[in-house]
């Protein structure tokens, strides 16, 4: 399953200018963590230190949708698009 991850600009930086991965998953938590694991320095500007919750400045939008009622556990399909952005900045 691939799924489109992008990135705001406020965070690019993080990311040498990138600003859309692909990943995968079957939630957005999954798919988090694969962007994680790809970029490690991720991890500390999203998620609190346990790595099981967002910061509240995170927005996460699955095909535009906000995903604060699911969180994490949103499921995600193929060919979805997560958007990432901080409130705020």
């Amino acid at each position: 399953m691939s799924i489109k991850l992008i990135l705001s600009s406020n965070l690019t930086y993080l990311a040498k200018g990138k600003d859309v991965f692909e990943v995968n998953g079957k939630t957005v938590g999954e798919c988090l963590n694969h962007l994680v694991s790809l970029l490690p320095v991720m991890k500390k500007t999203l998620f609190y230190e346990s790595g099981d919750r967002l910061y509240p400045h995170v927005r996460v939008q699955v095909n535009t949708k906000s995903t604060d009622a699911e969180g994490l556990a949103k499921k995600v399909n193929d060919g979805d698009e997560i958007h990432i952005m901080l409130k705020g900045h």
